[in-house]
């Protein structure tokens, strides 16, 4: 069997490598990358695992690079909406016309259904997806705790927690245990045609602070305000405006609930309980 992971350099794409090497031999795995002659393609080269450019712009190398693949993971792209559908149906024609079986692909939470903002992007990719009668599996991750550093680290040095999410629960999860869950699917059986909700304990904003004092031994405290002043707020330190809008309607978002899950499938294909946020934090803070 031979899988191929897109987005093998970024953050989760090398996490899904890194996984799979220890659970496969590296002969099956492949490195899809934009630059093949980075540090990380390089990294990966030296592990014995193959490299092949996969450029979602460029439907041609996606064509290439999906030859002889048997699973295909597909990451997630960012940026406008035009751009990034074209970059999804480029990765999904080109598994098509090489013959690829499986599409594994990293979703958002309840993306069928989700009124939160970044639900709509996933929920059409979804659709050229299924259009495409590739078999496919849909492994839709909620949101990072890595997600939270920049904040972590400002409150860390004396700031307030800023949140206008009110008590709007997350189901913040550990990318590294996103990675080995998809790893599983990617090698397992049974999978086709199935949407995995991916989530850790949901918690409101006040607990995961709560969480974090207690790693760290601070008393940071938790400043509720409403939308306006926290974006008036991210404004005031300097952010870009379009920046701005997307924390503000992340925000929004969370207090409305659309980062809490009903359930997650984490420990189903973990095998075993997913990493806390506590954690996750003393990992990440160490």
């Amino acid at each position: 069997m031979k899988i191929l992971v897109t987005g093998a350099s970024g953050k989760l794409g090398s996490k899904i490598v890194e996984s799979l090497a220890e659970k496969v031999p590296a002969s099956y795995i492949l490195a899809g990358v934009r630059d093949t002659q980075s540090e990380r393609a390089a990294v990966f080269a030296g592990q014995g695992i193959e490299v092949r450019e996969t450029d979602f712009d460029k439907k041609d190398t996606l064509v290439q690079a999906f030859q002889g693949i048997d699973r295909v993971f597909i990451v997630s792209t960012f940026g406008e909406a035009e751009a990034s559908i074209r970059q999804q149906t480029n990765a999904v024609e080109a598994a098509l016309e090489a013959g690829v079986a499986q599409i594994v692909y990293s979703s958002a939470p309840r993306a069928d259904v989700s009124e939160f903002f970044l639900a709509g992007i996933h929920r059409v990719r979804e659709e050229i997806i299924k259009a495409s009668g590739i078999s496919y599996v849909f492994v839709r991750n909620n949101w990072y705790v890595e997600n939270e550093l920049g904040t972590i680290q400002q409150s860390l040095n004396g700031a307030p927690w800023v949140t206008s999410a009110g008590m709007g629960q997350v189901g913040w999860v550990y990318r590294p245990d996103l990675a080995e869950a998809t790893a599983n699917v990617l090698i397992g059986k049974g999978h086709e045609h199935t949407a995995y909700e991916l989530s850790g304990q949901n918690l409101t904003q006040q607990q995961f602070v709560d969480a974090l004092n207690e790693v760290t031994g601070k008393d940071i405290p938790l400043l509720p305000v409403d939308d306006a002043t926290y974006g008036e707020m991210l404004s005031g330190a300097g952010l870009p405006e379009d920046l701005v809008t997307m924390l503000v309607m992340t925000q929004q978002g969370i207090r409305e609930g659309g980062l809490e899950n009903a359930h997650s499938d984490l420990e189903l294909l973990l095998g075993r309980k997913p990493t806390s946020v506590k954690e996750a934090l003393q990992q990440l803070l160490s």
